[in-house]
C-alpha cells in the first residue's frame, strides 16, 4: 500500500546550482530526472507480509532526502507500485523460508532486478527480518546474531541531526548528550560562509549547557557543496576546514563529502587525497564519506582505498538489509569506523530494523531519525534501542559487550 516518508525529497543538484527558496519550497525548475519539482512530498512504499499463523510483519521502502545525485535512486512513484506489488507476490506468496537471509536472495531475482530497485529490497527485507523475528519469538538483533554467527552486541553511539533549525537543537542535543551531531545540511555558498561562525557558537554553548565530561564529536556534512564553492581546490579547503577545528577545539570534528565528484572513482580519489593533504598539514579532523558510498560494491571500494576514516552507510540508498550488513562488516575489517545512517525521510518502521542491525554488528554510530526536529528522531531512535537491549540483556546476559576503542580506527 502507498504511505509516506518521514520527510520531503529534494533535487539537490537543482538546491545547489541556484535555487532560490520560496517558503518550504524553491523556485525554478529541476535538473534531475524523476522531479516534477524541485521539492516534493514523498511517497513510501507500505509492506505487509501475513505469516501462516496469521502475524503480520512490516517494513517501509523509502529512499532519502536529497536525490539526483551521487549515484541513487530515484524517488518513489505511487503508479509504479503495481508493478511492484506483482513482482513481490510472484516471489513470496505461498513461499516457505528457513531464514531470513534465504528468504532475502530472492529480491535478487535478475528478471525483477529493474523493478525491485534499491529502496524496494530495504523495504520488503525489514519485513522479512521483522517475520523471522516474529516466527522465533524474537527480536531482530537476535535472528540477526544467530544467522551471522555473532556472539557479541553492544549499544552504539547516537549521532543526531539537527536539521534546518541550527541553533535550537543543537541545544537539544547537547542537553541529551548525544555522541556526535550536528550534521546540519551544508549545500549554499551562504550556508558555507556562516559555518566558521556557527561552529565558534557550538563550541560555546557546549561550554555554558554540557555537563562537565561531555565530550562530543561534531560532524559537518557538506554534501560535496564546499568543492563547488571552491572547485574543489584543495588549498582552499584545507584552511577552510583547519578554520573550522581550531574554533571547535578540542572537540573532535568529522567532516563528511566536503568535495566534489561526477563519479564514484573521481570521489573516492578526491577524498584519499584531501585525506592525505589533511594529514601532511597536521589538521586532527576525520572524513566521512557518504555521496557516491551508497551502493552494493562502492561501500567496499572506498573501505580498501583508505580514502576515509569513516563511512556513513546510509541505509535506503544501499538496498538490501543484508547489503548493509555486508558493508558494516567491510568496514570493521578495513579498519573503516561503520556509521549506520540513513535519511529524515524514513519511517519509525525502517529506522527500527535499522536500530536491531545497528546492536547486533555493533557499529560506531547510529543516525536518529525520522524527521527533522530533532526529538522525533532521537525518540524512536533511543526507545527502539532500549526495548532492544532490554530485551536481549534478559535472553543473552554475557554477550554484551562496552563499546570498542573506536578512536583507535
Amino acid at each position: 500500500m502507498a504511505g509516506v516518508g518521514g520527510f520531503w525529497v529534494n533535487d539537490q543538484p537543482a538546491i545547489q546550482t541556484g535555487a532560490t527558496a520560496d517558503g518550504f519550497f524553491f523556485n525554478g525548475r529541476p535538473v534531475s530526472p524523476g522531479f516534477s519539482a524541485i521539492r516534493e512530498p514523498s511517497t513510501a512504499y507500505c509492506v505487509m507480509l501475513e505469516l501462516e499463523d496469521g502475524q503480520i510483519a512490516y517494513g517501509d521502502c523509502v529512499t532519502v532526502l536529497n536525490l539526483g545525485y551521487g549515484g541513487r535512486p530515484l524517488p518513489l512513484k505511487q503508479e509504479d507500485m503495481p508493478a511492484v506489488q506483482n513482482a513481490l507476490a510472484e516471489l513470496f506468496v505461498g513461499q516457505a523460508f528457513t531464514s531470513f537471509r534465504s528468504a532475502a536472495q530472492a529480491l535478487e531475482a535478475p528478471e525483477f532486478r529493474n523493478v525491485i530497485n534499491r529502496p524496494v529490497a530495504y523495504g520488503v527485507s525489514q519485513a522479512l527480518l521483522s517475520a523471522a523475528a516474529l516466527s522465533q519469538h524474537t527480536t531482530m538483533a537476535s535472528v540477526l546474531m544467530d544467522e551471522y554467527g555473532i556472539d557479541r552486541y553492544m549499544r552504539p553511539g547516537l549521532a543526531g541531526s539537527c536539521g534546518g533549525e541550527w541553533h535550537l537543537n543543537v541545544d537539544k542535543a547537547i542537553v541529551r548528550a548525544v555522541n556526535m551531531f550536528p550534521q546540519s545540511a551544508i549545500q549554499t555558498r551562504g550556508q558555507c560562509e556562516q559555518l566558521p561562525e556557527y561552529s565558534s557558537w557550538i563550541r560555546q554553548r557546549i561550554e555554558k549547557l554540557g555537563s562537565r565530561d561531555y565530550q562530543p564529536d561534531l560532524h559537518f556534512d557538506f554534501h560535496s557543496s564546499l568543492g563547488r564553492l571552491f572547485d574543489n581546490d584543495l588549498d582552499r579547503v584545507c584552511r577552510y576546514l583547519a578554520d573550522i577545528v581550531e574554533r571547535t577545539s578540542p572537540y573532535r570534528v568529522y567532516f563528511e563529502d566536503p568535495l566534489f565528484a561526477t563519479t564514484a572513482t573521481e570521489a573516492i580519489d578526491n577524498m584519499a587525497r584531501l585525506r592525505e593533504r589533511l594529514g601532511a598539514l597536521g589538521i586532527p579532523c576525520r572524513l566521512v564519506a557518504d555521496e557516491w558510498a551508497n551502493a552494493p560494491g562502492e561501500i567496499e571500494n572506498y573501505a580498501k582505498a583508505g580514502a576515509a576514516h569513516a563511512i556513513q552507510i546510509k541505509a535506503p540508498d544501499n538496498g538490501s538489509l543484508t547489503t548493509i550488513i555486508d558493508a558494516i562488516q567491510i568496514c570493521k575489517k578495513q579498519g573503516v569506523l561503520p556509521y549506520l545512517g540513513g535519511s529524515c525521510n524514513e519511517t519509525d518502521i525502517s529506522v527500527r530494523a535499522t536500530v536491531n542491525i545497528g546492536v547486533a554488528l555493533g557499529v560506531w554510530r547510529l543516525f536518529t531519525r525520522p524527521g527533522l526536529g530533532f526529538d522525533e528522531g532521537l525518540m524512536v531512535t533511543t526507545n527502539e534501542l532500549n526495548r532492544t537491549l532490554a530485551l536481549l540483556r534478559a535472553q543473552r546476559p554475557t554477550q554484551y559487550c562496552s563499546n570498542p576503542d573506536w578512536a583507535a580506527m
